[in-house]
């Protein structure tokens, strides 16, 4: 059971990218006021995606011999690499969305959390609006290479799990294919629930714009997903 929790997780992470990825790069007007939400939403998510993989391993302490006894034949150990990589992606591009804010907070807030917020800034305390501009455009640069890199993410784990002769059921080619477009849908799904759920206990109005077309897409992804099942 931990096993398949853990491919549905990473499948939340990828489909919330893919959701920023829709403002950041593909510029979905709609989608622009959910955009940063979604890139934290799967940042979250890929935190915790590995601790079922932990939790079912007789001696977790070991894990992080995939990285220090790298084995460059073994699929596992690769995606170890990959799940990292793009971990670290999501964290320059979140730190470039929201360095501005970084250092706003850094000079107006004193003590303890003034040093935590002068440590998010990189000791760089001042912010143009050539600032502004570059950094929108490294974050769209990122977003623009974290849409194939979700896609490996996720289409690794289909090809790990359609490499399993024990199964007849996954033992397909369309098995990467079948993870991505359903990792998108579950991703959306998730998303538009904690949206909803955000907007209902803050008592704030929906953005009906942002969900006809929010449904448009994940209805029509939920197709070409249900076609490939």
């Amino acid at each position: 059971i931990m096993i398949v929790i853990y491919p549905f997780i990473t499948g939340l992470m990828a489909g919330a990218f893919v959701v920023s990825s829709f403002s950041h790069v593909f510029k979905v007007k709609e989608f622009e006021p959910i955009a940063n939400f979604a890139l934290i939403t799967a940042f979250c998510f890929g935190l915790f995606a590995a601790t079922p993989l932990l939790v079912h391993l007789g001696q977790p302490q070991r894990a992080f011999e995939i990285y220090i006894t790298p084995h460059f034949t073994s699929a596992m150990s690769i995606f170890g690499y990959v799940y990292s990589g793009y971990l670290l992606l999501l964290m320059l591009e979140i730190w470039l969305i929201y360095r501005g804010y970084f250092i706003r907070m850094a000079n107006k807030t004193g003590g303890f959390m003034g040093s935590v917020w002068y440590v998010l800034t990189l000791g760089v305390t001042t912010y143009h609006p050539n600032s502004a501009k570059i950094d929108r455009k490294l974050s769209a640069i990122l977003a623009g290479i974290g849409i194939p890199w979700a896609c490996i993410l996720h289409g690794y784990v289909g090809f790990v799990f359609g490499s399993v002769k024990a199964v007849a059921w996954w033992a397909t080619p369309l098995q990467p294919f079948i993870f991505l477009s359903s990792a998108i849908v579950s991703g959306m799904a998730i998303l538009f629930l904690m949206y909803t759920f955000i907007r209902w206990r803050s008592r704030k109005p929906y953005d009906y714009a942002l969900v006809r077309k929010f449904m448009a897409f994940l209805w029509g992804i939920f197709i070409l997903d249900y076609a490939l099942e």
